[in-house]
């Protein structure tokens, strides 16, 4: 099967995050390396005629720690930013093996399914109780008694589970 346009946006992402999280942790050991200076516990002697030497060490050392805090963030950021990229393309790779669409003939009462909600590139999905399969929507079990039951198009269905067993192909 060829790699979809969302696999290789994941990919691209998680390689950009790693990276960004490869620098950070070299930022850190630099900036860590900068406060060997101070390690023996000397206190900076103010009229002393390494005063000035060692207050200019000591800023460069904290500007680097601080560089390197904004590093691991951003690599945080990065890293999050691919987790969800993966979960998109995720569900495009199990929506892309489908040998063919999902339709009302393959839902009962009573099953659970696994929908995908509001947009695809989103990667919400929600676990649902099926009531009733209609002609073109699934009317699903909202827990509110009846006035608060979501419908979802059957282009929407992830997987279907029925008697314990969880298919994510309709001809399965």
């Amino acid at each position: 099967m060829n790699e979809t346009p969302e696999r290789r946006c994941a990919n691209r992402l998680q390689h950009e995050a790693d990276e960004l999280r490869e620098r950070a942790d070299r930022m850190s050991s630099s900036a860590s390396g900068m406060y060997e200076r101070f390690s023996g516990g000397q206190p900076i002697l103010h009229r002393h005629h390494s005063a000035r030497g060692a207050l200019r060490d000591r800023e460069r050392a904290d500007n680097a720690t601080r560089r390197a805090i904004e590093a691991a963030e951003t690599a945080k950021r990065a890293q999050q930013k691919a987790d969800k990229a993966k979960a998109v393309a995720d569900l495009a790779d199990i929506e892309a093996a489908r040998s063919r669409p999902w339709c009302r003939q393959d839902f009962q009462p009573g099953d659970i399914v696994k929908v995908r909600d509001f947009r695809r590139d989103l990667a919400i999905t929600g676990t649902y109780r099926v009531k009733r399969a209609n002609a073109k929507t699934l009317t699903l079990d909202g827990g509110g008694g009846g006035w608060d039951d979501p419908k979802r198009e059957y282009d929407r269905v992830i997987s279907r589970t029925r008697d314990g067993v969880t298919v994510t192909d309709p001809t399965s």
